[in-house]
C-alpha cells in the first residue's frame, strides 16, 4: 500500500466518523461536556483500533 492509498483511506474513515458523530450529537436532547468527551473518546478509540486490528489480521494471512 503506498502513501496515497493510506491518505485516501484515512480521509474516508475520518469522514465516516464525523458523520456518525454529527448524527449522534443531533440525537441527544441534552448534552454536557462530560457526555461529549465520552462520546468523542469512544469514536476516537474505535477509529484507532480498527485499522490496527485490520493490519494484524492481514499479517496473519
Amino acid at each position: 500500500m503506498d502513501i496515497l492509498e493510506v491518505i485516501f483511506i484515512s480521509i474516508s474513515v475520518a469522514m465516516d466518523a464525523f458523520a456518525v458523530a454529527v448524527c449522534k450529537g443531533l440525537a441527544i436532547k441534552k448534552i454536557n461536556i462530560k457526555k461529549a468527551i465520552i462520546i468523542g473518546s469512544y469514536f476516537g478509540i474505535f477509529q484507532a483500533i480498527m485499522p490496527v486490528l485490520g493490519y494484524c489480521i492481514r499479517n496473519s494471512f
